[in-house]
């Protein structure tokens, strides 16, 4: 789970470590987001997952919940307007939202790490904006793919800018 995790975020970091700053806002159109604002997306989900898993260990255990289908996360056929706490400003710095990204990913580790090894993490959940709810193993998954989502995301956005930029 943490690999997933882990290997998804670096290959986002190194997709955009090549944007220049000039770049780094450029969006196709006003319906769309940049590659600043999809970072700045990701760092607030993860801020409010992390709250929310936080949340979830202060719950009495339940029966363990089913499995959803997050897999489903990945089709991007299906668009999903983000909820206004996740939604990103307009204008994003790039050197701080991947700061910022980088603390979020150690509240995140830090609090996973935290977990009891004998806790089964089936047995607390909440609601999710899509998904019934989830339980906190299924939430840290995905954060995973809610990453390689918008990783597909960047990878046309970084696309049509370094095309429209020559």
């Amino acid at each position: 789970m943490i690999i997933q995790l882990e290997t998804t975020r670096q290959e986002i970091l190194n997709t955009v470590n090549g944007i220049p700053e000039h770049l780094f806002n450029e969006r196709e159109n006003e319906q769309t987001w940049s590659v600043g604002q999809v970072l700045e997306h990701l760092h607030k989900t993860e801020v409010e997952i992390t709250k929310a898993i936080k949340y979830m260990l202060t719950l009495p255990e339940q029966e363990p919940l089913p499995d959803q289908p997050l897999e489903l996360t990945l089709n991007r056929s299906t668009k999903i307007m983000a909820p206004a706490a996740i939604t990103p400003a307009i204008v994003v710095n790039k050197n701080d939202i991947l700061q910022a990204l980088s603390q979020s990913r150690n509240q995140l580790l830090q609090l996973i790490d935290s977990i009891p090894p004998e806790q089964d993490l089936t047995t607390r959940g909440f609601k999710h904006p899509v998904f019934p709810i989830l339980s906190i193993k299924q939430w840290i998954e995905f954060v995973g793919y809610h990453e390689q989502r918008h990783l597909a995301q960047i990878f046309e956005i970084k696309q049509f800018i370094t095309n429209e930029s020559v």
